[in-house]
């Protein structure tokens, strides 16, 4: 049996996953439709025009001196930015740049 001081540390995980891991068009393939969790499923375009515009109210929060409000978004950003990353790094894998190649060379 193990004991407590054997465990890991459980973190909090936040799941972010491209939603159709087989798309069928170039463009869907260079924007795939993704979900992070906490979030709607958008394309990733959306999901990073939305961290933009979360920059800019922290911004507009920020010079309002409301630093309370900051605070309670701070881990929904987070969460987001943590989420893009999770997509950025899964597109880079040879596997997604092999289907991005296959469209290209099937011409759709």
């Amino acid at each position: 049996m193990r004991k407590f001081k054997e465990f890991d540390e459980i973190s909090e995980g936040r799941e972010a996953y491209i939603w159709d891991m087989k798309p069928k068009t170039l463009k869907d393939a260079e924007d795939p439709e993704v979900q992070i969790s906490g979030w709607g499923r958008m394309l990733l375009s959306q999901y990073r025009s939305q961290f933009v515009r979360a920059s800019e109210d922290f911004v507009k929060w920020a010079k309002g001196n409301d630093y309370d409000y900051i605070e309670n978004k701070m881990s929904s950003y987070h969460g987001l930015l943590e989420g893009i990353q999770v997509i950025e790094k899964e597109m880079k894998k040879p596997a997604w740049k092999k289907k991005i190649t296959m469209l290209k060379r099937a011409g759709k």
